[in-house]
């Protein structure tokens, strides 16, 4: 066997195993890890202030991208993807490969919308609602009930005692017109 061949079949042998072991993530995976980097990176860009990098001192900056490095560690090992894995396949990907993990990014957060709204939903779901069509003297509208309070009535129209504008004429130019409810 010649020296050629024999590091061929080495080299392919050594291969091998890390071509099993690096398996494709799908886009719907990429897309939710991208998701979680991002918003661990912004976590902790919220927590130095959302300051620019130049508007940081040495060691700041330093800080914040140590902790920038360990959120996205800790996402990728949530995940379960190496960062190397991670960052290999996002190389490879051509324009079909990315349309389709920001096709999956959009549904995602279409997910999480909807989720987000059926909770809020749920949340302010009241229990019964009580409807009433109209007001009337058996079913009066009571805004503050305390106990020993005078009740406060509420007339419609002219009330008594008091008529329309005197006979004769009158010192008003022009009569408001009145309002039907």
């Amino acid at each position: 066997m010649s020296r050629r061949l024999s590091v061929l079949l080495l080299s392919t042998w050594l291969m091998t195993p890390s071509l099993v072991l690096a398996e494709d993530l799908t886009p719907e995976q990429l897309a939710r890890i991208r998701r979680d980097e991002k918003a661990a990176v912004d976590k902790v860009n919220a927590a130095h202030g959302n300051k620019k990098s130049s508007d940081l001192s040495a060691a700041e900056r330093r800080q914040m991208i140590r902790e920038q490095q360990e959120a996205v560690q800790k996402v990728m090992d949530e995940h379960g993807v190496s960062a190397k894995d991670y960052a290999r396949q996002s190389a490879r990907m051509g324009p079909k490969g990315n349309k389709e993990v920001a096709a999956a990014e959009k549904d995602l957060a279409a997910k999480e919308k909807a989720a987000a709204a059926g909770k809020s939903g749920r949340a302010k779901e009241p229990g019964e609602i009580q409807v009433q069509e109209g007001f009337s003297e058996e079913n009066p509208v009571v805004l503050e009930d305390q106990e020993g309070a005078t009740q406060v009535l509420v007339e419609h129209g002219i009330p008594v005692g008091e008529e329309g504008p005197s006979e004769g004429p009158s010192e008003t130019p022009a009569e408001a017109p009145s309002v039907q409810e």
